[in-house]
């Protein structure tokens, strides 16, 4: 009978700490945990429950600030209507979140970007006493800062990119009766904000990833229903895309770079979703896998391969602290071997 010491060359190894990396197919023994383990890759992406946040919000950044073991959350709404802007700020460390210093400026439906929890940036949003959705604030890791100004004051919008180099898009006009949104495209230097050239759609409650060179803007509303469709920015102009989104949505996150891309959550007529669609540069692909909590305006941090997406709104109008995490197909993971 074959063995597997025979088929490998060696025998199953006893550790006290699981190897990483490992080759798909190892096999080995953990002598703390008292189980036998086995190297496999993902077929599928999958979310699982991380922990939930301290304060429960909907209306959160829109945008990626950091990773899934290093991320932001902050601004939004413990609930609609009616209720409180928030400027409560939180880091997540791949376990838990963490109350950090909160916003200078309470505000929902804001934008964020940044490479980590410790550099980034919360991008206009709706600001309870003086709606102008221009406010910029810069966070250091210590400290949230205010800088320059938007050009366009607007809510809903969508934030690609990293603290010094950012692409902020569409959204609602913030002097309100914006019945389809803003088109508007503004780019980030680290200290001013820029005009680019437009969108082809006005859209709000957009959503949008990449970088401030190369982003890609799906979903939204503008006017009427949500919308499919994507759009490509090079670094000097917005392209349609011949192709969209498979499923319609209106405030979903997105994560990751223009050519490897993710799109999660979000609503439609029929209410809040939970589906997740795959970029590749050229085509949305649905994935088989979803959201557990189906939810819109949350927050998403990461990439097609490992992202977190925490808070947002089940429906209907109230704000949750619920925190998954996304790992995508292809990823390294460690399976126990049981007798099922």
């Amino acid at each position: 009978m074959a063995t597997y010491k025979g088929i490998n060359g060696f025998a199953v190894q006893s550790v006290a700490t699981d190897p990483s990396p490992s080759d798909e197919g190892q096999v080995w023994y953990n002598n703390v945990g008292y189980a036998f383990k086995l190297a496999s890759v993902t077929t599928a992406g999958t979310f699982a429950s991380g922990g939930n946040l301290n304060t429960a919000r909907m209306y959160g950044n829109n945008g990626g600030a950091g990773t899934q073991t290093a991320a932001l959350s902050f601004g939004g709404a413990p609930s609609s209507p009616g209720a409180p802007q928030l400027t409560t700020s939180e880091s997540y460390n791949g376990t838990s979140w963490t109350n950090t210093p909160s916003l200078n400026t309470a505000r929902s439906l804001s934008a964020g970007c940044g490479a980590t929890n410790t550099a980034a940036l919360c991008i206009a949003g709706q600001n309870p006493s003086t709606n102008d959705g221009v406010l910029t604030e810069s966070f250091n890791g210590t400290s949230w800062s205010p800088v320059n100004s938007l050009n366009t004051g607007r809510y809903g919008l969508a934030g690609v990119g990293i603290k010094t180099a950012a692409l902020a898009f569409g959204g609602e006009n913030a002097g309100g009766g914006g019945a389809g949104g803003t088109a508007a495209s503004e780019s980030w230097n680290g200290t001013s904000w820029t005009t680019t050239p437009s969108l082809n759609t006005l859209r709000r409650s957009i959503a949008g990833l990449g970088s401030n060179t190369a982003a890609v803007a799906f979903g939204g509303v503008g006017p009427g229903s949500p919308v499919t469709s994507t759009e490509l920015w090079n670094g000097s102009s917005w392209t349609n895309n011949p192709t969209g989104l498979n499923t319609a949505r209106r405030g979903a996150r997105g994560g990751g770079i223009s050519t490897a891309g993710i799109g999660v959550g979000g609503s439609s007529p029929g209410g809040a979703l939970g589906s997740t669609e795959l970029w590749n540069g050229s085509t949305w692909t649905s994935s088989p896998t979803g959201l557990t909590t189906a939810r819109d305006e949350g927050s998403f941090a990461g990439t097609q391969t490992l992202g977190v997406y925490a808070g947002g709104n089940p429906g209907p109008g109230t704000g949750v602290t619920t925190t998954e995490e996304w790992t995508g197909p292809g990823v390294a993971t460690t399976k126990t071997i049981t007798t099922s």
